[in-house]
């Protein structure tokens, strides 16, 4: 075989024939009531932007209502049966994901103390080490296994408790949300308490979130935003302590010892082992995180992410991730700093190293930006500073936390004048000021998030495309008019895998588009919209003026591929009979969201129309696509045969398809070739690329007068193939 037989036959090998994916993990009958009509999935839509979140807030209080009276009528609290922490606190679904629940190897690290114990009887009963070579003081050994059990085994919370018992005077919200209410517990979800901490700045904003409650039966309503659209979810009101329940070997006539115990370590919110109150008897910030949690699935899955993402689940606003070093116009940026709890909400991220040169910041850390204010000293010399907050509420032990530079607490910066011109006091509360200048140097990026009333509209679209794998311009895209001049927000999004973790699959995606005037010349695009690695990827956004028009939004989507993760196909296969009701929690996410992108085997297969609408399904045009996929078919074949005709003899290649391994309607069946979706022995074999993504795009505006089109690809090979990087020739058919 020549070097360029070689090179075409790998190829040939590395690219799947039938690009496709796992969309669906159950059989769609078990949730069809759950998805809205087909022929709205399949459309955009335009709407007000408020009107999703009136319809979510409105079917939660109805929750709430129904499992109230329930209980009533039973006369027994609530208990939810989708996340109940009490009863699943032996297995850990509740806090962990599928990756980790009942793992073979994680599952022995944490019970490997007691299969230990259990081998160590069995030699002792079958007198193994008896012998002088094998003696073993075997109760001294099992002791210390004991005390390390007791010490490193689990490092988690020790017990679950309701709010009366962990709360004297439990009371909901206490004088209203205050960013001072906020404590971070033992999860590493800053990104999200720090967004929480922020949106309390702004007033009525948690009231949208925090939707009804009813305090007596323990059941409380939330709200939240994902994939483009807003959702509702209930929870108990059972908690997570750090401390286990009292016990005692020594008998208690009076029980006074186990109330002192009680009283010590699991009451107030200074107990719980996550995100708590500054007040001792306050619980709205346990029980939301707790909400947000669950619709995550686990609590493990909401440790470690972005504060603008967050900010974007609670409130359904658009978060522009902008890196510090790259602000063009400083002044404009700290215009909308002023501005910032009315249109925009802000946070702060931290760089991830160089700890010493950050003047007391955490590296790598999530801070909320409270206010900004431009104030001048006795002399009239104006000053821009920033008033931040560490979700922490306090510096750590080893004293990071809060800024220890310019008009940190203490500094020589802070006059009487200045004291109470700002209102400020010394304290380790985790709040401090610092200079703008400091602010963009000291921080790698800010999450600024923009909020939207009911002055906005929306429309939408998700589809799916075939990602190459080399970077550029995919050929699917988005057709956009707008018929009214405005501030309009375009919104490129990926589905939220962190709703579904452990079922992403071994693909990766990063987004960027450019916007662009219909059939623009090469290069002359109004906007190239980059994703970045601190924004999160989930999506990438812009914000531009725009005239009357029909405009262009060509994705480019960059996947990697770790062939270390599980495919979609073997976790189900894994997990299904190991932990089914883990499964069904994610797995339940997983279809809810692919279902946005319409994912249809036949759309993968034939080429759909180039006007990027719906197709009419006439038997004229289904039976040109037909002959259209034939042809195509016909030709690989040819040219696979051809390829094969030519091996060198003595090469084992997979002989090539006879007329009974081509189905009716030409799809030829592989042969000798392992795919993603074929059971193979040799399981070192390498799967051919097979990245497919689910994208949306979300466009904001002030009028009605948008709309969304898509324009598809004539094949599932065209998708692939991609427009040279920012340049699309102009009138390319799509």
């Amino acid at each position: 075989m020549t070097p360029q037989q070689l090179l075409e036959a790998f190829w040939d090998d590395f690219i799947t024939k039938a690009p496709g994916k796992v969309t669906s993990i159950f059989p769609h009958s078990l949730y069809a009531n759950l998805l809205p009509p087909e022929h709205l999935r399949r459309s955009a839509v335009n709407h007000n932007a408020a009107e999703s979140y009136k319809a979510a807030a409105e079917e939660c209080r109805k929750k709430v209502q129904r499992i109230a009276e329930e209980c009533r009528r039973t006369n027994e609290k609530f208990t939810d049966p989708d996340f109940d922490v009490e009863d699943d606190f032996g297995c850990g679904d509740c806090l962990h994901g599928l990756p980790w629940s009942n793992d073979d190897d994680s599952e022995g690290s944490i019970f490997s103390v007691d299969r230990l114990r259990t081998c160590l009887d069995v030699l002792v009963s079958s007198k193994v080490l008896e012998s002088e070579s094998t003696r073993v003081n075997v109760s001294a050994l099992k002791k210390c296994l004991d005390d390390s059990q007791r010490d490193e085994s689990w490092d988690g919370p020790k017990s679950v408790h309701r709010v009366d018992y962990i709360y004297k005077k439990p009371a909901f919200c206490i004088d209203g949300y205050s960013t001072d209410d906020v404590r971070q517990g033992a999860i590493g979800d800053c990104w999200w308490v720090s967004a929480v901490a922020t949106l309390c700045c702004m007033e009525g904003l948690m009231d949208r979130v925090c939707v009804a409650r009813d305090e007596k039966c323990g059941v409380y309503g939330f709200v939240f935003f994902r994939d483009g659209e807003w959702f509702s979810t209930v929870v108990d009101d059972n908690l997570y302590l750090v401390h286990e329940d009292y016990t005692s070997d020594m008998y208690d006539n009076s029980g006074e010892e186990e109330r002192e115990y009680r009283m010590s370590f699991q009451t107030g919110s200074g107990a719980l082992y996550f995100a708590h109150c500054a007040d001792k008897n306050e619980t709205w910030l346990p029980l939301l995180e707790k909400a947000y949690a669950k619709v995550h699935g686990d609590y493990d899955a909401i440790g470690g992410g972005v504060s603008g993402e967050a900010v974007e689940d609670m409130t359904g606003g658009v978060t522009t991730n902008l890196l510090t070093n790259k602000v063009l116009d400083k002044d404009k940026l700290w215009q909308e700093l002023l501005g910032a709890n009315k249109e925009f909400v802000f946070a702060a991220l931290s760089p991830s190293s160089n700890a010493e040169g950050m003047r007391g910041l955490t590296p790598g850390h999530s801070y909320s930006i409270l206010k900004a204010t431009e104030e001048s000293d006795e002399d009239g010399n104006k000053f821009r500073l920033v008033l931040i907050r560490n979700p922490w509420g306090r510096r750590s032990r080893s004293g990071l936390g809060e800024w220890t530079g310019p008009w940190s607490d203490g500094s020589k910066e802070w006059t009487p004048y200045w004291m109470q011109k700002l209102n400020h006091m010394f304290g380790d509360d985790g709040r401090f000021w610092m200079l703008y200048d400091d602010l963009l140097c000291y921080f790698k990026c800010l999450d600024r998030t923009r909020l939207f009333n009911e002055d906005w509209t929306v429309v939408q679209l998700w589809t799916h495309v075939n990602v190459s794998w080399i970077t550029g311009y995919h050929n699917t895209k988005f057709l956009v008019e707008v018929q009214e001049q405005g501030p309009t927000i375009f919104v490129l999004s990926q589905l939220d895998s962190r709703y579904f973790e452990g079922l992403e699959g071994q693909y990766t995606f990063e987004l960027h588009f450019i916007l662009q005037e219909k059939d623009a010349p090469m290069g002359e695009h109004i906007v190239r919209a980059r994703g970045t690695a601190s924004g999160g990827g989930r999506s990438v956004s812009t914000e531009v003026e725009l005239k009357p028009g029909r405009y262009e939004v060509l994705p480019k989507i960059l996947a990697s591929r770790d062939p270390d993760e599980d495919a979609v196909e073997d976790v189900v296969k894994k997990w299904a009979e190991k932990k089914p009701q883990k499964l069904r929690q994610i797995g339940l996410n997983y279809d809810l969201a692919h279902a946005k992108g319409c994912f249809d085997d036949e759309t993968m297969k034939r080429p759909p129309c180039k006007s990027g609408g719906e197709e009419d399904g006439s038997p004229a045009k289904e039976e040109k696509r037909s002959a259209k996929v034939k042809r195509w078919l016909r030709g690989r074949v040819k040219e696979k045969r051809k390829k094969e005709n030519n091996t060198a003899v003595g090469q084992s290649r997979p002989s090539s398809p006879t007329p009974s391994e081509t189905s009716d309607n030409g799809d030829v069946e592989a042969q000798g070739r392992s795919t993603p979706y074929q059971d193979s022995d040799a399981d070192s074999a390498v799967k051919p690329w097979n990245a497919i993504c689910t994208i949306g795009l979300r466009v904001y505006s002030r009028n009605l007068g948008v709309s969304i089109k898509l324009a598809r690809p004539q094949d599932a090979e065209e998708g692939a193939a991609l427009a040279s990087d920012g340049l699309t020739p102009a009138g390319a058919t799509m």
